[in-house]
């Protein structure tokens, strides 16, 4: 089959086109958009196979959790095997080898936006194109019992984007940010507010529970706030279950309870020296708590009894 155009004049006019999209003088390409995304999702993870992140289970023991940065330059070596499935030619070749630098540019600008995208929010409008690419992977029954837990990553106290936040299996949660965070926090989801105690832990002679005495608006202790002693040591009070006498199992001493939480609490913070119902449901309130995760600091083990309701919002 004879060409219509001559093969010398072919390639003049694509080496010609070439340099001048390097040089500015005219548009360089610009990826389609279902195709950034895709390239976007793979820079992310989305699709690697699980036994390529975590090759020996044994590196993601049950109750543990791992820290990770991500290579760009293996990025860029993943976006290039994705696009060499479409090189068919040596001029798909040139193409790949000239513009490479604004394919990853185009992939490090999607990556910022696709998990809005995904989740057809606005974007949040931070985070460094090109920057950092850091995340964990936490293995935990956390994980499982708390399918709406919140992740926010900060640096120096500024919140760092979250790329890609998702359950590779039902307690195993892989998350990415841009970004290297000095801080992680952990933090249950905001409908978890109910009623709770905490067991004691080292166990105490004489009581079963306690829980973290808060202030009533009286005596100079804002209600709600956790009361401390001059030492800064928050206030518990302590309770046990009812137990004899045929006395069901598990169930609360709720008169021994009230009478340990008046005597506990500091002269005038109750009315007239009184628990009423609605102060003793303050004290009862378990809130959504959080566990911080910071660079340089002793993790605590992921285990949900590490929690305590000092570590709450």
């Amino acid at each position: 089959m004879t060409s219509l155009t001559n093969r010398e004049n072919l390639h003049s006019d694509v080496v010609i086109k070439l340099a001048q999209a390097q040089a500015g003088e005219s548009p360089p390409p610009v990826l389609p958009d279902h195709l950034k995304d895709w390239l976007a999702q793979l820079t992310l993870l989305y699709g690697v196979p699980v036994e390529y992140l975590v090759p020996d289970i044994r590196l993601l023991p049950i109750e543990s959790i791992r820290f990770f940065y991500l290579d760009r330059n293996w990025l860029d070596r993943l976006v290039d095997g994705a696009m060499s499935v479409g090189v068919l030619s040596s001029a798909d070749a040139v193409f790949n080898l000239s513009f490479f630098k604004q394919i990853y540019d185009q992939v490090d600008s999607a990556q910022m936006t696709l998990r809005s995208t995904l989740r057809e929010a606005a974007p949040s409008g931070s985070g460094e194109v090109g920057g950092p690419i850091t995340g964990f992977i936490f293995r935990s029954q956390v994980v499982a019992d708390f399918p709406g837990i919140e992740i926010n990553p900060t640096q120096e106290g500024k919140a760092l984007p979250i790329l890609r936040m998702d359950t590779l299996s039902s307690n195993t949660l892989l998350c990415i940010f841009s970004g290297v965070p000095d801080k992680v926090e952990f933090i249950q989801p905001g409908e978890g507010l109910h009623f709770g105690l905490f067991p004691n832990d080292p166990p105490q002679d004489g009581s079963d529970f306690h829980l973290f005495l808060r202030g009533l608006g009286e005596g100079g202790y804002p209600a709600g706030v956790q009361i401390e002693d001059g030492h800064g040591t928050k206030l518990r009070g302590y309770g046990s279950f009812r137990s004899g006498n045929g006395q069901p199992a598990g169930v609360v001493d709720i008169g021994g309870l009230v009478n340990n939480i008046s005597g506990t609490l500091p002269s005038g913070a109750s009315k007239d020296g009184k628990l009423t119902s609605g102060g003793f449901a303050i004290q009862m309130t378990k809130t959504a708590q959080k566990q911080p995760y910071e660079s340089g600091s002793n993790f605590p083990p992921c285990t949900p009894s590490t929690n305590t309701d000092q570590e709450k919002l």
